[in-house]
Formats: C-alpha cells, sequence, structure tokens
C-alpha cells in the first residue's frame, strides 16, 4: 500500500493523486522494462538531499523564503509517509539516474505548489500562477543528476550498512559466540580435505567463525570511509558548475548532522562524478562477508548430516517437514536458504564489477544497476543473517555419543602423540589400526606397546592439553 495518501491528494475516486509531470510520464513511455523499481529508502534519501539542497540554497540567498517553506514541507510530507506510486520509474532507464532525478524534483515540486497555493490563497495573495516553483529552476537548483543520483547511492549504502546490516552481523556474532562457549567442553574430530585431521574443540570452530565474521565486519567498515564521501557539488562533471561555493561541503554536512554519519563532499569532484569506486569496494566487502556466510552455511550442513549415514554429529533445528514424501525427514532448511542469498550477493558483485569499470569519460552510465544490486545484497544478505541466527544456529545441539563414536574411531588423532612417540611408532600404529579395522588403542596393545588402558589415558591428557579456543 502507497503512502501517500493524504485527503487532499486523492482523486474523486479516493485513488492518490498522481504529483509526477511530463519527464516521468516520458520515462514511463520509453523505459517500460521489468518490473524493478528503486526501494523507498533510496528515494527516501534522494528526497532528503533535495530538503538539505533547498536549505542551503536559501541560505547562499538562491532560493527565497517563500519557495523554500513550501518545498521543506513538501519533503517532510512524503519522507513522513510511504509513497511507492508516485515514484514508479523502472530501474532500467538512463545510466545516470536521470529520470528518477527528475522524477522526484517532479513530486516535491507539485506538492510544493500545492502548499503554496493553499497559503497564497490563505493570504489573499494573487501572484501565485505568475510565480510557481519549478522542478528545475528551483528544486534541482545548484544540482545535476550526476551528483544528485550517486550521493544519494552513497548515503543510502552507509544508512542500510548501519541499521540492517551490522545489527544482523551483531546478533549472529552473538549466536554464534553463545555456542563458543555453550560446547567449551566437547572435543570432536576435525577434518581437512574432508578426511579425518588432528581433534579440535567444538569452540574452537566457533571461535573461527567469529573471527571470520568480526574480519568481514572490519572489510565493510573499512571500505564505507570511502562511501562516506558524496559526489554532490561537482553537479554535470565534477567542477561544480552552476553552484555556489562549498556547497556540496554544505550539503555533506547538513546530512551527517541528519543522519548521524560522517559525510563529507568529496574532495576531487571529477572522481565522484566519473567514478565509482567506493561502492565497488563495498561490493568486494559484501563478498567477503556472502563467503563467510556460504562457508558456514556448508559446515552445519555437513556436520548435521544424518541421522545414520552422515556425520550426525550436530543437531539442527528441526523447524519444519523435509520432505514431501519420505517420512521423518529434517533438511538444513536455513543453511541452504543461506547458501543461495550469498550466491545471489556473489552475482550481484559481479554485475557491479562490471558496471563500475564500464564508465566513460566523464561519467559512469551504469548507476541504478549498481545501487539496485547493492541493496537488493544489503537486504537479503541482513534477513538471511538474521533467520539464520535465530532458526540454526541458536536451537543447535550437539550430539555427544556420536562425537564420541567418531573420536573413538579417528586414526588422525595419533599425531597428538607423534612427538613423545616418534613418527615411525606413530605411524606403525595407524597402519595396524587400519589393517586389523581396530581402534588405536588396541593396535598399540596389540603390537605390545601399550595396554588399551595406559594408551587411552595417555592420549586422554594430550588432548586435554590442548587449548579449547583462543580469545
Amino acid at each position: 500500500m502507497n503512502k501517500y495518501v493524504t485527503g487532499h491528494n486523492k482523486t474523486a475516486t479516493g485513488e492518490p493523486k498522481v504529483l509526477w509531470g511530463e519527464q516521468t510520464r516520458l520515462s514511463l513511455k520509453y523505459f517500460n522494462i521489468g518490473k524493478h523499481c528503486f526501494s523507498t529508502e533510496f528515494i527516501d534519501t534522494l528526497i532528503m538531499i533535495k530538503r538539505v539542497c533547498a536549505q542551503v540554497n536559501y541560505d547562499e540567498g538562491l532560493l527565497n523564503e517563500d519557495y523554500l517553506q513550501a518545498i521543506l514541507p513538501a519533503c517532510d510530507e512524503l519522507l513522513l509517509r510511504d509513497h511507492p506510486e508516485q515514484f514508479p520509474l523502472r530501474i532500467w532507464q538512463t545510466g545516470s539516474g536521470t529520470q528518477t532525478n527528475m522524477n522526484v524534483n517532479e513530486v516535491i515540486c507539485t506538492l510544493a505548489n500545492e502548499f503554496r497555493e493553499k497559503r497564497c490563497f490563505e493570504n489573499h495573495q494573487l501572484d501565485y500562477i505568475n510565480n510557481r516553483i519549478h522542478p528545475n529552476d528551483h528544486v534541482n537548483m545548484s544540482q545535476s543528476s550526476n551528483d544528485v543520483f550517486p550521493s544519494a547511492m552513497h548515503v543510502v549504502v552507509a544508512t542500510l550498512t548501519q541499521s540492517h546490516l551490522f545489527k544482523s552481523m551483531t546478533h549472529l556474532y552473538d549466536e554464534l559466540k553463545n555456542k563458543q562457549w555453550e560446547f567449551k567442553g566437547t572435543t570432536s574430530t576435525g577434518r581437512t580435505h574432508l578426511m579425518d585431521a588432528i581433534p579440535l574443540s567444538t569452540s574452537a570452530v566457533f571461535s573461527g567463525y567469529c573471527d571470520q565474521l568480526t574480519q568481514a565486519r572490519l572489510a565493510i567498515s573499512e571500505s564505507l570511509r570511502d562511501v562516506y564521501q558524496l559526489a554532490i557539488g561537482g553537479t554535470a562533471v565534477g567542477g561544480g558548475d552552476n553552484a555556489p561555493e562549498n556547497f556540496g561541503n554544505k550539503v555533506a554536512l547538513k546530512l551527517a548532522e541528519h543522519y548521524q554519519l560522517p559525510f563529507e563532499a568529496k574532495h576531487n569532484g571529477y572522481a565522484a562524478v566519473s567514478g565509482m569506486d567506493a561502492l565497488i569496494r563495498y561490493s568486494g566487502a559484501l563478498k567477503q562477508l556472502a563467503s563467510v556466510l556460504f562457508k558456514v552455511a556448508n559446515d552445519f550442513k555437513l556436520l548435521g548430516s544424518g541421522p545414520r549415514c552422515g556425520f550426525n554429529e550436530w543437531l539442527l533445528p528441526a523447524n519444519e517437514p523435509g520432505s514431501s514424501i519420505m517420512p521423518g525427514k529434517v533438511n538444513p532448511t536455513q543453511c541452504e536458504a543461506m547458501s543461495m542469498v550469498c550466491l545471489q550477493a556473489f552475482g550481484n558483485d559481479l554485475t557491479i564489477s562490471l558496471a563500475a569499470s564500464s564508465g566513460q569519460l566523464q561519467l559512469n552510465t551504469f548507476r541504478p544497476v549498481i545501487i539496485h544490486n547493492i541493496i537488493e545484497s544489503i537486504e537479503l544478505l541482513s534477513d538471511a543473517i538474521n533467520s539464520f541466527a535465530d532458526n540454526c544456529v541458536n536451537g543447535l545441539e550437539i550430539n555427544e555419543s556420536q562425537i564420541n563414536s567418531n573420536m573413538k574411531q579417528s586414526l588422525s588423532v595419533i599425531t597428538l602423540l607423534a612427538p613423545t612417540l616418534g613418527y615411525d611408532i606413530s605411524s606403525q600404529i595407524v597402519h595396524e589400526a587400519y589393517n586389523k579395522n581396530v581402534s588405536l588403542a588396541e593396535a598399540a596393545q596389540i603390537l605390545g606397546l601399550f595396554t588399551i588402558t595406559d594408551f587411552e589415558a595417555l592420549l586422554k591428557e594430550k588432548i586435554k592439553q590442548k587449548p579449547s579456543f583462543k580469545e
């Protein structure tokens, strides 16, 4: 349901009144491609930039107070309620985002003129018709699509990262950390190349996940330093033509105050308008996060496989039936959903990489597809992380009996005794155990090296000496 539904802006049939104008109409005609539209968050960011620009233009003496007091409430009205029907343009349009910039200009302008008309009528002013607010001359004053659109891209990425992605990552980290402590006393078989390897504590496995997640967050945080630098003030080609001096800095400062994030105008407007370097780096950091999540999901699937013919060491929550034909079957559905989201993020990153590298001369003309893919990755990853944390990690349990059984059958655990017994004797015990299909302790006794009790005690002591995990 759309937001913009105030009473005086409805048609006679009760439907929301169209506020956009000719530029939007032409775009709807010539770019009727697909169904993807810009998200509410992105449109709201464009509206906020327009609001701030109007205030700075007024401060600079370029916009009179009469117009300002119509544009500001128009922006506030649009920001207050949901409004997708007023912003119907597709992602697949001009590569600079000009049509969407003009769509926003037109909607703000129409609403501002309605507010101003009402005020003029109430004050018995008769000059309204001769002094209408214009979408280009006033709402778009000191701006260009070429600096407004990429600025909105940066702002919405920064705000969604803080409000959605980082919160979900913190939630998953906390759930993983809880399991790290919960499983601190459990030692299980390690596996490399999917083959038995040195045993390790289950908590050590979770400490690895936590550190990988921390490093992914650090990569995203570092990439945000460039995202906080905005193209605003560069206007058409980066030189700030038709904008007052320091316009970009003043707009960025007000945006920083509003969003409580360290936005600033990029010192080189030519780079900001022609390139997409900051967002390609940010997308790369999202890919790092997706690769971590993909690996974690795969581990959960493998260790939870079974229950009779798989690893069956981790007991995944049985949230729903896993099969329409096999009774009692439970599948690792949260892992699968997470994996699909990660693959989508990988694909989005490839699109972003190709689009960001395809700019020509003074402008990158692939911006709509770049921001569409970045926002999709942020939203999908945030939602999938929360779902995985709540519906998989939180309810995870350990199958102690299966873990202990695997530990007794593992041959690679002999590695812990190699410094004491020597490599050759250790290899002799392993080969004997493998050939006779017996445990290491039984093999050691058969070879006359240890009793089963002494060997198991020695091995247990070595396992006990292994650190649980590194803080």
